[in-house]
């Protein structure tokens, strides 16, 4: 273990010698960074799970459409976002998440790229539940993890389109009036326009 680290110590001091020999300028390792700024529109479903004594366990769908921004900074195969998005549907008097995405870049052509990514976060909701005779009350204020897929089209330098699908996991249990919500996930597929640019 000692040897292991002992090279690994060594490996690191040579590389960190080069990087700072090598003129600013002209280093090939330096990183083409950008900040972003993005406004997002989204449609997504939303699955839970009635469990009550007496009753059948009944499973339902909510459909959500809503809208957020982000803000975060790129690299050539990294990309980072920090999150705020409302939700708008009928069962919820509110519905909000707060979350991270770290995404990876796949740069095929000049004129598009993929990325592939995890995010997490915050879900802050109160869900109504008048189907069926019930008129039940969950609040929700639970972590969600999960992950992002898709693409991106650069319509110039300054500015991307963003098609992409999300994945997002609560897996959390609410009790009211003697009926048991199990929250599942959050599937979202959604848009936006990425505004782009480097700070001095």
């Amino acid at each position: 273990m000692a040897k292991t680290l002992s090279k690994l110590a060594v490996a690191t001091i040579l590389v960190a010698s080069s990087l700072s020999a090598a003129p600013a300028d002209n280093s090939k390792y330096r990183f083409n960074t950008n900040s972003l700024i993005g406004l997002e529109g989204t449609y997504s479903n939303f699955d839970y799970e009635r469990v009550k004594i007496g009753d059948a366990t009944v499973r339902e769908k909510v459909s959500l459409k809503g809208g957020g921004l982000k803000i975060g900074a790129e690299s050539n195969n990294y990309r980072f976002f920090l999150s705020a998005r409302m939700y708008d549907a009928g069962e919820f008097e509110y519905a909000r998440t707060y979350g991270v995405e770290l995404q990876y870049l796949f740069n095929f052509s000049n004129f598009a790229n993929m990325y592939l990514g995890v995010n997490f976060g915050k879900a802050d909701m109160k869900f109504v539940d008048t189907k069926n005779g019930h008129n039940n009350t969950v609040t929700i204020d639970d972590t969600y993890l999960g992950g992002d897929v898709g693409f991106n089209v650069h319509l110039g330098k300054q500015v991307d389109w963003e098609i992409g699908a999300r994945f997002m996991r609560l897996n959390t249990s609410k009790t009211d009036a003697g009926a048991t919500y199990n929250l599942d996930h959050i599937v979202t597929g959604y848009t936006s326009i990425i505004f782009k640019y480097q700070m001095d």
